[in-house]
């Protein structure tokens, strides 16, 4: 099932982001990223469900918690870079 990652800083940001994401009802769950998504070694990713992204990026920017990168994740293991501006 397609969903989308979205990268934060540290665990730290991270965690913010799932809990805030949560209590909006919306089903996130943080975990280190893919390797050659990121070039810092310090990067997390939350996932959420396809459908979501437009909800979580409006809650996580009302709460100063805006994501650094945004990646769609495909059935087959790809993803791509998507434009969350």
């Amino acid at each position: 099932m397609p969903y989308y990652l979205l990268l934060s800083r540290s665990i730290t940001h991270a965690q913010r982001m799932s809990r805030t994401l949560e209590r909006a009802g919306i089903t996130a769950r943080f975990f280190r990223p893919p390797m050659g998504l990121t070039d810092r070694g310090c990067s997390y990713a939350v996932r959420i469900g396809r459908e979501a992204l437009p909800e979580a990026l409006e809650r996580l920017r009302s709460e100063g918690l805006a994501p650094m990168r945004a990646f769609y994740g495909e059935d087959d293991g790809s993803f791509s870079e998507v434009t969350i501006s």
